[in-house]
């Protein structure tokens, strides 16, 4: 058995950005009037950053298990049931990228698996994603499910990224 996680080192920018932002929008409602519309849309941007503030260290806490059998999502935390996933009960596996830029130089994959009962969705910055991916699609090869054009290049992708890490000084 194999198990994954988000590493802190990966987090931090998610941190920062929720950290940053908090702070400009409750240092700018200091000097907002409480009833005033720029009060309330700086009150309402504050919990947008609030939120990805706690979805960030709700990911830290993740931890994916892969073995021969599937996959189980768990949490250290233990506030949510563990999730199984069995190859034999795939659905759907998707791999999609996320640009940040116009020339599509960087951004992140998105990996999604769907059983008859349960989905999976996780991002690159889980360490040790690639293998988790090849392990999808190899699944879903031996099911015999159907991925879409756009998931095969994005595997194609991943796996070219992959090899140019390895071939690395």
């Amino acid at each position: 058995m194999t198990t994954f996680y988000y590493p802190a080192s990966r987090l931090w920018p998610d941190y920062l950005r929720s950290a940053i932002g908090l702070a400009f929008c409750l240092g700018l409602m200091l000097f907002a009037e409480p009833q005033s519309v720029i009060f309330v849309l700086l009150a309402g941007s504050g919990l947008l950053f609030a939120w990805l503030g706690v979805m960030t260290l709700w990911r830290q806490q993740i931890e994916v298990e892969l073995d021969a059998s599937g996959i189980a999502l768990l949490n250290r935390w233990g506030f949510r049931r563990r999730v199984n996933m069995p190859w034999s009960d795939l659905t759907a596996v998707d791999l999609r990228y996320y640009s940040t830029r116009r020339d599509r130089s960087e951004g992140w994959l998105q990996l999604t698996v769907k059983a008859s009962q349960a989905r999976l969705r996780v991002d690159s910055n889980l360490l040790g994603f690639p293998q988790l991916v090849q392990a999808a699609v190899a699944a879903a090869d031996r099911q015999q499910l159907a991925l879409s054009p756009m998931t095969r290049a994005n595997v194609e992708r991943m796996a070219d990224m992959v090899r140019r890490q390895g071939d690395g000084p």
